[in-house]
């Protein structure tokens, strides 16, 4: 299990509070002030509850799920909690999960080893080692980038995994940390911000956060229903072709279809 660590204060994502005095005369005519924004619910769909959700990732017309602590690659549905495939792996602590529409990636968290799956019934090509820690990855024009629970996202070379290049990710001057699972969108790579209810969509180029998306309507949805301290926001998918995209969490019920509105003041 991960041990919390309470660095990032969560003023960073209340954009409505009253900035730090430290970023008032820092804040040139280049920085970013990130669009506020809301998930609403379109949709809501079973999920397993007991799934520890690391990575959500569409592949080849298919959902797929990386489950955490006795963890698996599962193939699921919307229609059912139940996952319809599962691959166990037993002797890691799987975590983010990416497609580049041949092969699925799948990180490990302290195991240092990367697992490339390939076919429709996935089966493992290969394992590449890499250094540090693996939380989130996604698949963004021929690279793997790569979160491990710091303000950096490291992008890779898919064909040995070594880091091309990396960036820090930083809300309006300062760095967040805790950046967790990732999903690649052509408008920028959303990041799971590790127990919070917030999503962040951030500049590849630049790590500038361009958004900060509340998404406690769908964490108070489920409060009732789940008992873990660890049940908490954690898995964003967007549906190649149409777009549509979907937030859950860790031994969350409910998997949900959300739609991005401007948050009112």
């Amino acid at each position: 299990m991960r041990r919390i660590s309470w660095s990032l204060s969560l003023s960073l994502l209340c954009l409505g509070c009253a900035p730090a005095q430290r970023q008032a005369p820092d804040a040139g005519p280049t920085e970013v002030v990130p669009q506020r924004l809301v998930a609403r619910i379109v949709h809501t769909y079973p999920h397993d509850p007991t799934a520890f959700t690391q990575g959500l990732q569409f592949h080849q017309g298919q959902l797929y799920e990386s489950t955490g602590e006795e963890g698996d690659l599962r193939r699921i549905s919307l229609e059912q909690a139940a996952p319809l495939w599962v691959q166990p792996l037993p002797d890691v602590f799987p975590e983010g999960l990416a497609s580049d529409g041949t092969r699925l990636y799948q990180l490990t968290w302290q195991d240092e080893t990367l697992y490339v799956w390939n076919g429709t019934a996935p089966t493992q090509e290969k394992q590449v080692t890499y250094t540090g820690e693996g939380w989130g990855l996604c698949f963004w024009q021929g690279q793997l980038v790569r979160s491990d629970g710091t303000a950096t996202l490291r992008f890779h070379d898919p064909k040995d995994f070594h880091v091309k290049s990396q960036v820090q990710v930083t809300l309006q001057g300062t760095p967040v940390e805790r950046l967790n699972e990732l999903e690649c969108a052509e408008d920028g790579v959303y990041a799971n911000v590790w127990h919070t209810d917030h999503v962040l969509k951030i500049d590849y180029a630049t790590g500038r956060v361009l958004a900060v998306i509340d998404a406690s309507e769908l964490a108070r949805t489920v409060r009732s229903r789940v008992r873990s301290y660890e049940a908490v926001l954690n898995g964003i998918a967007q549906e190649p072709g149409t777009g549509r995209l979907f937030f859950t969490g860790k031994l969350w019920p409910d998997l949900f279809e959300v739609k991005l509105e401007p948050a009112t003041p």
